[in-house]
């Protein structure tokens, strides 16, 4: 199990350090939920450095679930989602984010 945590953090770290360095700056903190000061210092980070912190005990990320997005697959009622605003406001920001489509 602690093996499959390190590599579980081990890719987290460097799929964000990699979409940091390439300029995605703004899509890595609303995908992987980076703060401004997470991106600053992922900037900074050596792999190795992100080796060792991929394996402390702790986690060194966060997931994050949306409710609408499982709940299809959960069969959910989603008719309580769909008026949310925020979850609108972030699906639009996402399609903006990563040129997917048209957000009206």
């Amino acid at each position: 199990m602690e093996d499959s945590l390190y590599h579980l953090q081990l890719d987290y770290l460097l799929l964000a350090r990699e979409m940091v360095l390439s300029g995605q700056e703004e899509q890595a903190m609303f995908s992987l939920g980076l703060t401004p000061e997470a991106v600053g210092i992922l900037k900074k980070l050596q792999v190795q450095q992100i080796r060792e912190i991929a394996r402390r005990e702790c986690l060194a990320f966060t997931p994050r679930f949306n409710v609408s997005f499982w709940g299809r697959y959960l069969q959910v009622d989603q008719s309580v989602h769909e008026g949310d605003t925020c979850d609108r406001q972030a699906r639009d920001l996402l399609m903006l984010l990563t040129g997917s489509g048209d957000i009206s």
